[in-house]
Order: C-alpha cells, then structure tokens, then sequence
C-alpha cells in the first residue's frame, strides 16, 4: 500500500526552502545563486530538493503563487467595501509599504530581470499581472454599479495605472515609506483616489 504524503511536513519543508531561496537571492542575485546553496542553506540533499522544487524557474513559480494568493487576499476585502474610495486608498497604501520593503523590492527586482531574459519566467510574470489586472478591474465595475465610483471612467485604465503606481513602489526599493513622513504619502493617495472615482 503507497504511503500517504504528510501534507503539512512537506509544506513546512516547502517553505523553508523558499525561504532559504528567497534569502539566497536577496543577498547574491538569482543568477549567482546555484541549486547547490540552496540546498545548502535549506540544509537538504539536492535529491531531496528536486523533489520539491526541479528548477530555479519552479521556485520563482511558488514566489509569484505566494504573492499572487496574498494579493487575493487584499482585493477581498476591498471588494463591496462601503466605502469604496477609502478602501481602495488604504488598499494601495498597504500594498505600496508591503512592495516598499527592501528585501522584497530586491527579490521581484531580480524576478523581473529574470523574466526579461527568460520566456518561461516571462510568461508566469505576465500570468500573475493579467490576473491582477482583472480583479481590480472587476472589482472597480462592481463598485460602479453599486453607485460607488463614476461610471463614465474607464475601469480597466484606472484599475491599469493604481497598478502602476504599485510597480512604481517595488522599483523604488523601500524609499516611498522612508520618505512618507515628509511626503504625507497616504494623503497624496486618498487624493488621487477621489480624483479618479470621486468620493463615496
């Protein structure tokens, strides 16, 4: 009879080895760090990390599912907020300071170098930015037809550029937050915000 997988032992495996991976990368970039030190900080034999993970490019897949599921996870509860212009400032404002952080601004930098040069890489990237498109898209016509945003703006734009200003903060590697003080960044947020759908 096969032996049955203990699920939450390998996902706890599975997890140390992202996180070794991600540290690995932060420190040295994706391409200086190799298979082989990555089994080594995840203290694992690299028969047994294959197993989880065959390639460089399977672990980049479980960093975009990771983000992609988190992400998911924002736009919940920014869907039928009642007031939807204040969610979707403090929606932005989350996620910018979220991206913002220097070691995650430096793991999706090296993610998008990566994609650049490879098409497998390319298209996980371009998977998760469509899905993301689209929720916020979706979320936006809802919102409209409950009354909480104009209907004579275009969704899909708006949803396209707050999208924008998100990728911005991940290029800008932690120094939006740092400079939000002198700034009054959230403020310039929730103004932007009214400016594209009003206030609710």
């Amino acid at each position: 009879m096969p032996r049955t997988r203990d699920e939450a032992a390998f996902e706890a495996k599975r997890r140390r080895i992202l996180r070794a991976a991600e540290a690995l990368f932060v420190e040295r970039g994706f391409h200086q760090t190799g298979m082989a030190a990555i089994c080594e900080a995840a203290g694992m034999s690299p028969g047994a990390l294959y197993r989880y993970f065959p390639s460089k490019t399977e672990i980049i897949r479980a960093f975009v599912a990771e983000e992609r599921a988190e992400t998911a996870a924002l736009f919940d509860r920014l869907e039928g907020a009642k007031d939807f212009r204040k969610a979707l400032t403090d929606f932005l404002w989350e996620t910018i300071q979220a991206v913002g952080d220097k070691d995650y601004a430096r793991l999706a930098l090296e993610i998008a170098a990566e994609g650049a040069r490879d098409p497998e890489v390319g298209a996980i990237l371009a998977e998760s930015d469509a899905e993301a498109h689209r929720r916020l898209t979706a979320i936006i016509e809802a919102a409209q037809a409950r009354g909480k945003a104009p209907r004579n703006v275009d969704a899909s734009a708006v949803a396209r550029l707050l999208l924008m200003v998100v990728d911005g903060a991940t290029g800008n590697g932690g120094r939006i937050p740092a400079a939000s003080k002198r700034t009054k960044f959230p403020e310039t947020l929730e103004q932007l915000t009214e400016g594209l759908l009003g206030s609710s």
